[in-house]
């Protein structure tokens, strides 16, 4: 009988109460993990129990959200260099067209010849200010970033394109008007293939679009969201089809450059020179109207700016969000791991002692 009660009296009784000693101790160690971690429930996702399908869900989403920030932030690096190099362009062009405005009166040849060598350096500046980076990329080079947009800049003043278009006002001597002069400028820059690179222009004495069609298919965009892509960024030779005249390539970019390397053509000039008045007043009125276009292309960069500040806000409240979701999910409260903490180091304790006390039972303490 005392053998029976010793195997399922004392026996049974300790089985029972180390499994319960075992059941506090995990428990124990469960919470003094969660303490520690600012109540997050569990380092495995094993752990996490019945949250596991909500953080499962969260976790790439978070991570999709990052990857459209981070792909506005790269857009916003190349639109600060765009703005810029645009600014530094449109000052060029300002500073030339008050360098036409200072010779339309009396001139002497001196005069003119300084204002056409600046118009060659000038036109040199922008070759160069074209084939800006951001560092990973060409600015101006559209959705092939690696590829400049302007092949040589240091040619291009003296290029062939250049050389022919300045020629041209040679023709006024003989009575030629500025306005046949400036068409045949205008057909020899849509015709040239050796300024801009194949990806961005294509070359047509025929169809002033080919080159604004070639330029708007290399438009570059970016995922900013779900099914959602931004447009942003100037591509070089860009422009409107509707701004295409005989006197007009459409886009204001080759629009002053031509200008530029008409200007540079003046050399030898003076104001008596036949056709000089009109020369200088009709290219004073491009440069103002490409200028004008250049200011355009600034504001719409600040759009395309402004636009990106209110997705990439949009994203960030959408990140916090998610990730208080996630939080959630993964933490419980902290006050009440310290209270459950509390309440099994208090379990533990009666049971440490309830088994040293079993230590010194005898029979007649189980009858």
């Amino acid at each position: 009988m005392s053998t029976s009660i010793g195997q399922y009296g004392a026996s049974a009784a300790s089985l029972v109460l180390s499994a319960g000693v075992k059941e506090l101790s995990d428990a124990q160690t469960t919470l003094s993990w969660q303490t520690s971690n600012n109540g997050i429930i569990s380092e495995t996702f094993a752990g996490l129990g019945t949250s596991r399908s909500t953080v499962f869900s969260l976790t790439p989403k978070i991570t999709q959200v990052a990857a459209w920030q981070s792909n506005i932030t790269n857009a916003q690096n190349s639109l600060s260099v765009t703005a810029t190099s645009l600014k530094q362009i449109v000052s060029l062009a300002q500073s030339m067209a008050t360098n036409l405005l200072s010779i339309t009166g009396s001139s002497s040849t001196s005069t003119v010849n300084s204002v056409s060598t600046e118009a060659s350096s000038t036109l040199s500046q922008i070759a160069t200010v074209l084939n800006a980076s951001n560092g990973t990329g060409y600015v101006f080079a559209g959705q092939n970033a690696t590829q400049a947009p302007v092949n040589d800049p240091s040619n291009v003043a003296s290029g062939t394109t250049s050389t022919q278009i300045a020629s041209t006002l040679s023709q006024l001597a003989s009575g030629t008007s500025m306005d046949s002069i400036l068409q045949q400028a205008t057909t020899l820059m849509n015709a040239d293939s050796s300024i801009f690179s194949s990806t961005i222009s294509t070359a047509s004495s025929t169809d002033g679009t080919a080159s604004l069609n070639t330029a708007q298919t290399q438009q570059t965009s970016t995922i900013t969201g779900d099914s959602t892509s931004s447009t942003y960024g100037i591509v070089a030779t860009q422009g409107s089809t509707s701004d295409v005249s005989s006197t007009s390539t459409g886009s204001p970019i080759k629009d002053l450059m031509r200008d530029m390397m008409l200007i540079s053509g003046m050399s030898g000039m003076s104001s008596t020179s036949t056709g000089y008045s009109d020369l200088v007043n009709q290219l004073h009125t491009s440069l103002v109207n490409t200028t004008n276009q250049l200011i355009n292309m600034e504001t719409t960069v600040g759009a395309q700016q402004n636009a990106l500040t209110a997705r990439a806000s949009l994203l960030t409240n959408t990140t916090t969000a998610l990730k208080t979701q996630l939080s959630d999910a993964r933490t419980t409260d902290i006050a009440q791991v310290a209270i459950q903490s509390s309440n099994v180091q208090a379990s533990l304790k009666a049971s440490f002692i309830l088994i040293a006390d079993m230590k010194d039972m005898t029979l007649a303490n189980y009858l």
